[in-house]
């Protein structure tokens, strides 16, 4: 039986592209687990604060299916996720 390996990231901030969404519309997830509910691996967490509108999400758990995670970029603290968005809309990243 081929053994499954999960990262550890429940200190972590993890911006997640899903498979079936635009490159626009990610999820922040702090404190994520990986969690099986039925036959299924989901990416379990909370939205992380400051990062959807009007931060209407701030706080909610929520499950991500791990089959519709197409990419996951995972930072070591919300602080240095936010620095790395602000440096993305100030053209830094296209020298």
């Amino acid at each position: 039986m081929k053994e499954v390996y999960f990262p550890e990231l429940s200190d972590k901030i993890v911006l997640i592209y899903l498979s079936n969404r635009t490159s626009e519309e990610t999820v922040v997830l702090e404190n994520a687990s990986f969690q099986i509910q039925g036959d299924k691996t989901f990416l379990v967490g909370r939205i992380a604060e400051g990062t959807t509108p009007n931060d209407w999400a701030s706080g909610v758990s929520t499950a991500i299916s791990w089959d519709s995670i197409e990419q996951y970029l995972v930072f070591d603290s919300l602080q240095e996720y936010m620095d790395r968005i602000a440096r993305s809309y100030t053209g830094e990243n296209f020298n």
